[in-house]
């Protein structure tokens, strides 16, 4: 199984929230293509606060919904800076995002995600 792209942003739940929003509608490759150039011009969620949309649109347009998804990175940086209790406070953030926090973030394995990949992550990972 192609690993998941969560797996190389352990150190770094923001990146990785980042990466969730992008994953939504489209595949890995997609995403893993643009990671590079949006985290050097995104590099934390005070430097990505600040950003106008139009500023990330052109690195991540071919995600799909790019207008959608550079509004949603944002305002949940913006959200990230002010502080939440749950990630699903944070905008963008679904279930695809929830259940990756809980996996990489909180250590939880002992569930069954909806999403296909991540259920596959898990059960590759309880099988040992």
């Amino acid at each position: 199984m192609e690993r998941l792209i969560q797996e190389d942003y352990l150190d770094s739940p923001w990146k990785m929230t980042v990466i969730c929003i992008l994953l939504n509608q489209t595949t890995n490759q997609q995403v893993r293509k643009i990671l590079d150039p949006l985290f050097d011009l995104i590099q934390s969620p005070e430097k990505c606060s600040g950003l106008n949309p139009d500023q990330i649109y052109p690195v991540i347009k071919g995600t799909g919904f790019g207008n959608v998804k550079s509004r949603r990175i944002i305002s949940m940086s913006q959200k990230w800076i002010d502080g939440f209790k749950d990630v699903q406070e944070l905008p963008g953030v679904g279930k695809y995002a929830k259940e990756s926090w809980e996996i990489f973030v909180n250590g939880k394995t002992n569930f069954t995600p909806s999403d296909k990949k991540l259920r596959m992550y898990l059960e590759g990972l309880n099988s040992l």
